[in-house]
């Protein structure tokens, strides 16, 4: 019976992963069951995947370290790069003379690189990485604790950060200076408090840590 549940165990943590966080990312395009739905395919999916990889023992080793170093990458793009880029952002709401077109020229490139660390980190690294991962050690319990917070990360963000709004589109028009209502709205629709990075941080340690810790073959 413990192994019957040990067996199940990352499939059922990789399910509820995959569909919380991909319904709450495609919820905004779709009807929810639709997204759910979707979400269940992709949890189906990595799932098959990482399995069949986990029955070859020299195959499973290579993608399980190359997750994780992938993982570390992505996990230093969230990290450092949106901790840089808040510091930027809050430098210039403080100048005299900062328009709603330089604010957003600075914040829209952000965007791209926040979707190739994310896309990744959700869709294939996590997920994979509690498959080929489970089995008794310090790096399972690394690999979940990662994936509980970044769990808790999307959650956070989708729930309490997603809902708010900029319309980017007026905003990059305006080449008037920026008034301090209009720079307390920049702010908070820019999240220039966020604290998420250090989340972010403490996500990118754990992987990190796990990069140390011997992959064996045994199982």
């Amino acid at each position: 019976m413990k192994q019957r549940i040990d067996h199940v165990a990352p499939f059922a943590l990789v399910a509820v992963f995959t569909i919380v966080v991909q319904g709450l990312s495609l919820m905004e395009f779709l009807p929810l069951p639709i997204a759910l739905l979707i979400g269940a395919g992709w949890a189906l999916l990595i799932g098959l995947v990482a399995a069949w990889a986990r029955r070859r023992p020299t195959l499973s080793v290579w993608v399980e370290d190359g997750l994780v170093a992938l993982g570390c990458v992505t996990m230093a793009l969230f990290a450092f790069g949106g901790a840089i880029g808040l510091i930027m952002l809050g430098a210039a709401l403080g100048s005299s003379s900062i328009t709603g077109e330089t604010m957003v020229t600075m914040f829209l490139p952000s965007i791209p690189i926040a979707i190739a660390a994310n896309v990744p980190t959700e869709l294939v690294i996590l997920p994979g990485l509690l498959i080929l991962g489970w089995r008794p050690g310090a790096r399972r319990i690394l690999f979940v604790a990662a994936a509980a917070l970044y769990f808790v990360h999307r959650v956070w963000t989708y729930l309490v950060f997603a809902p708010d709004r900029l319309d980017f589109a007026a905003a990059e028009r305006s080449t008037a200076v920026l008034s301090a209502a209009e720079k307390d709205q920049f702010a908070a629709a820019l999240h220039v408090g966020d604290p998420r990075w250090i989340l972010n941080l403490v996500i990118f340690a754990v992987l990190l840590l796990a990069a140390f810790y011997p992959r064996r073959l045994s199982r």
